[in-house]
């Protein structure tokens, strides 16, 4: 607000973007800078109603909202004096001034179904899910399209993180993290904005899903419960998990990466550290406070069966491990492998799935000729002997031979947004300041 000539601005974040309503103190400007039509979805304002036949529920506010942001200006209401003049908005839908957001998607997630050729991807910044020809990518110039994609209110999804397949029953699993607190499950084929098949109640803060179909159960990681809850594999509504893996013991600390290795009865869990005691058990535990502190990045190995506070078999953690906000998972059961995306210092680190401690990775890829920034997301196709990246930060994903180290070039790429589009990085952004000194907006997500 800059007071000395009296404007002043109403701020307020959406899922995917910032919002900003301009006026004086008894004036909103009624002449306002358009915003593009091409807005994407903001956040719903009615809950997902999970019912018995999976309906969604009363999206009408949220839909309102993002007419409004799309129309722009003209959706303002004032009124009018005798004289002309015009007075404060009578109410109903106000356009903002203007808005900040990306147009494009993020992509976040990414898995593989080589037997149908076929790569799914989850975009957190419009809420949905994509599906490209598995060889469909192209130069890194072009833009590439989907074959289809889900999105739109009936879905339920908003800011969706982990994706995971079960190829056998041709099912998409996807998981909401922050304002969603819930799993959704679509069936290959459906395009658009459909219903999901069924939907899972999840707490507050899931990230990471994955699917073990031996023991027919799904797991998801929490990142703000510190913890791993695992469900029936067709569980549904609020159906209550089959276990919880949490406590102080089990090294859990802001988890997010999972994946199965069914074979050999494990799970892998990446960690980024944050910790902080969220019960008066566990800030008392072992009869001594209980602070919130910063843990090693790390990637954990459990039993699959783990429950309570288990300890983890192995750790994967210390300074040659090179872990630093380590992402997504995928696993290579045929070469006994775990590749992890490693956002903080823009590369994919591979390691021994049998390896533990402050053990090096087997392989590195990174460098300005690997095209990864920002990588959330990554999946190992081992019948074609690939690796698929998804970089949150340049709207695109990279494929890579299996085996590809160090600074390598891509095989082919698969861009949703022209090169050298930036990405506004949003990521649920919750709050929002002005500084008045410098002139900037800040936004944490």
């Amino acid at each position: 607000m800059d007071r000395g000539k009296k404007r002043w601005a109403i701020l307020t974040t959406a899922s995917a973007g910032l919002v900003l309503f301009a006026g004086t103190p008894s004036l909103f400007f009624s002449s306002l800078h358009p915003v593009p039509s091409a807005a994407p979805s903001v956040a719903q304002a009615s809950i997902f109603e999970d019912t018995d036949d999976d309906s969604c529920g009363d999206l009408a506010q949220a839909q309102q909202l993002m007419a409004m942001v799309r129309e722009g200006g003209q959706q303002n209401r004032v009124a009018t004096t005798s004289t002309g003049a015009v007075e404060a908005p009578v109410g109903g839908d106000i356009a903002p001034a203007r808005a900040v957001w990306d147009a494009y998607p993020s992509l976040h997630s990414v898995a593989v179904d080589p037997e149908s050729n076929q790569v799914m991807m989850s975009d957190s910044n419009r809420g949905a899910i994509f599906f490209y020809d598995r060889a469909g990518a192209g130069g890194s110039s072009q833009i590439a399209d989907p074959k289809s994609e889900i999105r739109g209110p009936a879905t339920g999804m908003m800011f969706v993180a982990g994706i995971a397949l079960d190829p056998a029953e041709h099912e998409v699993f996807a998981v909401n993290n922050d304002i969603g607190d819930r799993m959704e499950v679509f069936p290959y084929g459906v395009e658009g904005n459909v219903k999901p098949k069924r939907v899972l109640s999840v707490p507050h803060g899931a990230w990471g899903v994955a699917v073990n179909r031996k023991r027919d159960e799904v797991a998801v990681s929490i990142e703000h419960m510190n913890s791993v809850v695992i469900f029936r594999r067709q569980a549904k509504s609020a159906e209550a998990p089959l276990r919880v893996i949490r406590g102080l013991a089990t090294g859990l600390a802001d988890p997010h990466g999972i994946v199965m290795d069914a074979d050999n009865n494990e799970m892998f869990v990446a960690n980024h550290g944050n910790w902080a005691p969220l019960t008066r058990e566990e800030e008392e535990a072992g009869g001594q406070l209980q602070g919130g502190h910063f843990q090693l990045p790390s990637i954990a190995t459990y039993s699959a069966e783990a429950n309570g506070d288990a300890k983890p078999k192995r750790t994967i953690e210390g300074a040659q491990t090179e872990l630093d906000w380590p992402m997504g998972l995928s696993l290579d059961a045929t070469h006994h492998e775990i590749a992890v995306a490693n956002y903080g210092n823009n590369s994919i680190l591979v390691f021994r799935t049998d390896g533990g401690g402050n053990v090096a990775p087997i392989r590195v890829l990174r460098g300005n000729r690997t095209g990864i920034l920002g990588p959330m997301g990554v999946a190992i196709d081992t019948k074609n002997d690939e690796l698929w990246v998804t970089n949150y930060r340049d709207h695109s994903a990279v494929v890579f031979a299996r085996t590809a180290d160090g600074n390598t070039a891509p095989k082919r790429v698969i861009r949703n947004a022209p090169m050298g589009t930036p990405s506004v990085g949003f990521g649920n952004p919750g709050a929002v300041a002005f500084d008045t000194k410098r002139g900037e907006i800040l936004v944490p997500n």
